[in-house]
């Protein structure tokens, strides 16, 4: 970590006990712990976008397998009609 930027950060005397026993039990000083905790924020952050953004994925691609499903079996009905009269004429 050689290029790093200081900043002051106001939070609760309660909130900053509970960040150093974790950081404590992590064996972790202040700093890389507040550091982890940011970066897994972001990348939890990250993830829900990327999981809500394949929700609306797949959600698209379901509504287009259905119109072509849907296209599909009408085709299949008519392919089978025809059929079904080129019997019919030639008995």
């Amino acid at each position: 970590m050689d290029n790093l930027e200081k900043i002051i950060v106001h939070l609760p005397p309660s909130l900053l006990e509970e960040a150093d026993n974790l950081a404590k039990i992590e064996k972790l000083d202040r700093d890389e712990f507040l550091t982890k905790v940011i970066r897994a924020y972001i990348q939890e952050k990250c993830f829900g976008e990327k999981l809500c953004r394949m929700k609306e994925g797949y959600e698209e691609m379901a509504n287009i397998n259905a119109a072509l499903a849907e296209m599909g079996m009408c085709l299949d009905l008519f392919s089978l009609e025809d059929y079904e009269n080129n019997i019919s004429e030639s008995d």
